[in-house]
């Protein structure tokens, strides 16, 4: 009997583990995760004066979601983040050097299909779907010593600048997810992920869309890819199914 023993153990071990794999079919997760983002404004606005180069730009980012695994292959995810955006610029305006910065705080919400990697040792998703944000509030921050007077000084005044961006924009979110397992019940997971959004609208509100000093108008859109870090939870299993 006792040289059964560790067969027997085996057996209950690969028993266990085969039942943890298949709860995961038909379960719904809820996780919190935050993280850092390389945001950038396609299409500079200057409101018509002279233009900067673009500056490094990074923002946080963090909130709550939740994951329902409909089988082995495909699920949802809806998520509620809220995410600093908006573009930094530095160099040479006017005749004198100088800084910009738009700092654009939204309410994001991330609407996502996933559909899992298969024959990876730890699941690995990669998701897409619309990206709805609302804008909280913008800020602009600016300095320039001498140089030439601006054709538009308005434009680069500082403090709050809300108004001069639309409400609410519409992105395409896309995201690389693994999920590691942290207790031998399956019902804690580590998570992963790796984003990247960008908007399908023009941010510029309708009084601010204003040509550059060459004469044309080029609309403004935001974009970001970042990576976030967080902890799931298992909420619900709905049944049983194997995987």
């Amino acid at each position: 009997m006792k040289k059964n023993i560790p067969n027997l153990i085996a057996l209950l071990l690969f028993i266990y583990s085969f039942n943890a794999e298949a709860q995961q079919t038909r379960s719904l997760w809820v996780n919190g995760a935050a993280g850092l983002n390389s945001s950038w404004i396609l299409n500079q606005s200057a409101y018509g004066n002279q233009e900067m180069a673009y500056a490094s730009t990074f923002g946080l980012t963090g909130g709550l979601g939740v994951n329902y695994f409909i089988d082995k292959v495909w699920g949802l995810s809806g998520s509620t983040f809220l995410s600093r955006l908006g573009q930094n610029y530095a160099g040479v305006q006017a005749g004198a050097d100088a800084k910009r910065q738009v700092k654009l705080t939204y309410i994001e919400v991330p609407l996502m299909l996933m559909r899992q990697i298969p024959d990876l040792e730890y699941p690995t998703w990669i998701s897409a779907g619309p990206d709805i944000m609302i804008l909280l509030n913008a800020r602009q921050e600016y300095s320039r010593e001498g140089g030439n007077e601006l054709p538009n000084p308005a434009g680069m005044a500082t403090g709050d600048i809300t108004d001069r961006f639309k409400p609410f924009d519409i992105a395409l979110n896309f995201s690389l997810n693994r999920m590691i397992d942290l207790n031998y019940s399956r019902n804690i997971m580590l998570l992963f992920s790796i984003n990247s959004s960008l908007g399908l609208l023009d941010i510029n509100g309708a009084d601010w869309q204003l040509d550059n000093t060459h004469n044309i108008y080029a609309s403004s859109h935001n974009f970001y890819i970042g990576a976030k870090l967080g902890l799931m939870f298992k909420a619900r299993k709905f049944g049983y199914s194997r995987w």
